[in-house]
């Protein structure tokens, strides 16, 4: 496996909170079945999120804030909004990554072909609840409270990560948090605000930063 870098990971990572939201939407009961069910009945996700990392070396957290949008007929925009501005952009099987720089955004051409399959491949089997497809990740799920759905990380990302958790809300079809435990004590945390479930979405800002 290539090489993996902290921010093609978060990338990877966005992907799978991604995948959170849907699994969060709301089901009779949660149990590991109703939840990849509840796949088939979305159309779009919108949101945005507020990222905190903590590191060993530092008092404050590490913030930044960004909003994502998702089509399940195969298109993403992830992108980091502050401190520093990032995006990537998924449409079929294409995948960009930007950066913006001096007052442009610029594409990301040194990011490996192989790690955007690799991304693309995990992002479009989490958005069909296909986990235990996962050439990267296993998983588990705990009905709680609180549910949990623990990803388990293989050889190369778990270099990187420990552990993944998708942390479901005491109310049915509510997403809480998304944890991330890294090696030497770091971790990540995500929560979400402003959700917005199978909203109506302009095609156009899956193509451009």
């Amino acid at each position: 496996m290539k090489r993996w870098s902290w921010n093609r990971l978060l990338y990877l990572c966005g992907a799978v909170m991604v995948a959170g939201l849907v699994i969060a939407m709301p089901v009779h009961a949660q149990d590991w079945g109703s939840l990849k069910e509840s796949f088939r009945k979305i159309q779009s996700v919108k949101a945005e999120f507020l990222q905190k990392r903590h590191l060993r070396i530092l008092k404050e957290p590490l913030v930044s804030e960004g909003k994502f949008f998702y089509l399940a007929s195969g298109a993403l925009r992830w992108e980091y909004l502050s401190p520093l501005k990032s995006v990537m952009l998924q449409k079929g099987d294409s995948v960009r990554l930007y950066h913006f720089s001096e007052g442009v955004w610029k594409q990301d051409v040194a990011q490996g072909v192989e790690a955007r399959r690799i991304v693309l491949a995990e992002m479009s089997q989490w958005f069909q609840g296909r986990f235990e497809e996962s050439r990267i990740f296993k998983h588990s799920y705990s009905q709680g409270p609180p549910g949990r759905i623990i990803l388990t990380p293989g050889e190369g990302i778990n270099k990187f990560v420990l552990g993944i958790e998708i942390v479901l809300s005491d109310n049915p079809g509510v997403i809480d948090r998304v944890e991330i435990t890294e090696l030497g004590g770091s971790s990540t945390q995500i929560a979400f605000r402003n959700v917005e479930i199978n909203a109506s979405l302009d095609s156009k800002v899956f193509d451009e930063p």
